[in-house]
């Protein structure tokens, strides 16, 4: 697959645990998918009506996930199995530390008879303080044309 943007259809399904209790939330939207050689990008945008819309890039390589997001939410959160990632998150209600450590991760990269697949398992832990247990799983697929 080269550099060009395939228009894909995208579903992310996330899981936060906190103590007893589960959140889920599943976004679906368009976006585009690209590879080149090791590197993977999808992109999209998250719409909200609370704040203004979030440009989401999800970048994937062999050992490292990194999510940028700006617009009404602002991260950078990188993902590398059994290593502890700090970022900031900035929201509208003010900034959060964020310390990142990821426990599993798998990806699966788009073929012609099969989405792309990448599932994230890994803990978070907020201004030091509250720690919560996260499930992503992030699926792409082409978009059918018609």
């Amino acid at each position: 697959m080269s550099k060009t943007k395939i228009p894909v259809w995208i579903e992310m399904d996330t899981a936060i645990t906190d103590e007893e209790d589960t959140e889920h939330t599943t976004l679906q939207t368009a976006g585009t998918y690209s590879a080149n050689g090791g590197l993977t990008v999808v992109r999209f945008t998250e719409k909200s009506e609370e704040v203004e819309d979030t440009n989401t890039m999800i970048t994937i390589t062999a050992d490292k996930v990194s999510i940028k997001r700006t617009g009404g939410f602002e991260m950078k959160q990188v993902f590398v199995r059994n290593l502890p990632t700090e970022n900031v998150y900035r929201h509208p209600y003010g900034t959060m530390h964020m310390e990142t450590s990821t426990h599993a991760m798998q990806f699966s990269p788009l073929a012609a008879d099969s989405p792309a697949e990448l599932t994230i398992s890994y803990t978070v832990t907020l201004n030091q303080v509250q720690t919560r247990k996260h499930a992503l799983t992030l699926r792409v697929q082409k978009e059918s044309n018609g």
